[in-house]
């Protein structure tokens, strides 16, 4: 109900909503600035958690040796192979001399002309007990045989969509017989000739292609696709090779290397049609195109084979890429710039953390910065500088500082590239103890995980706190709700407060009004 002031003239209505508004304003404003206040911190809370996560993720990479005993190959030519090391390589000279790839074997079947079909043959390939056979007569009734299928499938598809479109029940003969009428009786109700013509020119094709096989035999693409299509072979496949007058079928085994070759392979009783190709001669025939072979490489006077051109810690830790025969020399040495670039990649990661500290804990003319004196970041940052700042006994360079890694005012770390780059070059083994340690005596980042581990992991601090905002800004919805429900008791309160007035308010003009007529 709304109050109108009908007996007094006064809008009460306005007078209660000034009311109601005026009881709620600080309320309002409280919860208002609560909310708000632990929606910046959460998102702040994740900023830092993100940064932190992301910053472990180096800390542990670093914390494994490899990391920072990364080697790199130099070869004294790279047109013979390549080389891939990791850690478990040891640095020194090595000569290799390539000579001979892995190779798969291939074979041609047969050579004819690009419109040649077949109508006899048998193709067999494979070692005994896992030969391939493909029988060009059988292919052909097969083939033959799927147009039929193709013929009955394109014919029960259409009477399906006519049945549908006009109610028919295909179940019941007499329904499918009207299905049928309607799809090729020019007199019946439901004919469609755009439909029918459609139908008829697919059965046309088929009709086609199934006279195409019964006359003049199989193509080669057809003989190629049953070749690959067979579910016993699963480790040749066909291909069609265009050159000079013809096309020839070639069989390629998957992989290279004598173990997967393709074995014996033979091709008996071909009779072709509308074929120019002379299939007698020797170069048209069924012939070896390269055999199947090992890869070797000479390592001094050891003999390495593969059955691939990727030979696997051959050698620890070294993998070979092979390329072309020939000999070349590889140095294996400690990849100095790749371990600086580990190195930037953690004094990065840390930086960031701060910088996004920083950004939320610093407050400006604007106000307080959503973390301004949050103890559990303060003492987060304390911790990292503590462990940044520390000294180490696992190497003669026991800080940072002695890498020419430093902090500036700001707190962040800056590199001292000449320094660093010195340190790293002079006694690499001792810069990768101070970061990952000894077998006795823990590096930095031993410790710079233990402090991680209580803000990056799940139901660590972060976690926590965060858990903590969200359910207190569930509490603060239920305190609205509550707000919400006091204030429109309250409104209804004072509407009928203000209703008796009005009733009173017009019981007295109403008598005013009756004594001033009785006077005059």
């Amino acid at each position: 109900m709304i109050m109108t002031g009908i007996g007094s003239g006064i809008d009460y209505e306005s007078m209660i909503s000034a009311i109601i508004a005026a009881e709620r304003a600080p309320k309002d404003s409280q919860l208002n600035r609560q909310e708000a206040a632990n929606k910046n911190e959460i998102e702040a809370l994740k900023e830092i958690q993100n940064t932190i996560n992301s910053f472990r993720d180096t800390v542990e990479d670093l914390g494994s040796k490899r990391e920072l005993e990364k080697l790199k190959a130099i070869l004294s030519n790279e047109d013979f192979l390549s080389v891939a090391v990791d850690a478990n390589a040891v640095a020194g000279e090595y000569a290799f001399d390539v000579k001979r790839l892995a190779t798969a074997q291939r074979d041609q079947l047969f050579k004819a002309s690009a419109d040649a079909t077949f109508t006899q043959g048998v193709i067999k390939f494979g070692d005994a007990g896992k030969e391939i056979t493909v029988d060009i007569a059988d292919l052909q009734t097969k083939l033959v045989a799927a147009q039929d299928t193709k013929t009955q499938e394109l014919t029960d598809s259409q009477l399906d969509a006519v049945a549908k479109k006009h109610g028919y029940d295909l179940t019941v003969p007499a329904e499918k017989a009207e299905a049928e009428k309607a799809l090729t009786d020019p007199t019946h109700e439901h004919y469609d000739k755009d439909r029918h013509d459609s139908y008829q020119s697919r059965l046309d094709a088929i009709a086609t292609e199934k006279m195409r096989l019964q006359t003049d035999g199989v193509k080669l693409d057809e003989i190629q696709k049953a070749i690959n299509t067979d579910p016993n072979n699963d480790s040749v496949k066909a291909t069609l090779v265009r050159s000079g007058d013809g096309v020839g079928i070639v069989l390629n085994a998957s992989d290279t290397g004598i173990d997967n070759k393709i074995g014996p392979v033979s091709v008996t009783g071909l009779t072709a049609n509308n074929n120019t190709v002379d299939l007698t001669k020797p170069e048209n025939g069924q012939r070896n195109l390269q055999a199947a072979q090992d890869a070797e490489v000479m390592f001094g006077s050891m003999t390495l084979t593969s059955a691939s051109n990727k030979m696997e810690n051959a050698i620890d830790g070294m993998t070979l890429n092979l390329k072309a025969v020939g000999a070349v020399n590889v140095k294996v040495e400690a990849d100095l710039s790749g371990v600086k670039d580990t190195v930037k990649s953690f004094v990065d990661e840390y930086n960031k953390i701060i910088e996004t500290v920083n950004t939320y804990t610093k407050s400006s003319e604007d106000g307080a910065a959503a973390l301004s004196g949050n103890a559990s970041v303060r003492s987060m940052v304390s911790r990292l500088r503590g462990v940044i700042s520390d000294e180490y006994g696992a190497s003669t360079f026991s800080t940072l500082s002695q890498l020419g890694i430093t902090t500036n005012r700001k707190g962040v770390l800056e590199i001292d590239n000449k320094k660093l780059d010195k340190a790293i070059e002079d006694d690499f083994e001792q810069v990768a103890n101070l970061f990952v340690g000894t077998d006795t005596q823990p590096g930095m980042m031993d410790k710079m995980l233990v402090v991680l581990d209580d803000y990056h992991k799940n139901g660590g601090i972060y976690d926590q706190r965060t858990d903590q905002l969200e359910y207190n800004n569930k509490t603060l919805k239920k305190d609205r709700e509550q707000l919400d429900e006091r204030m429109k008791a309250k409104t209804i309160t004072l509407r009928d407060y203000y209703a008796r007035m009005d009733s009173k308010i017009a019981n007295m003009n109403q008598t005013q009004s009756m004594l001033i007529g009785m006077l005059s």
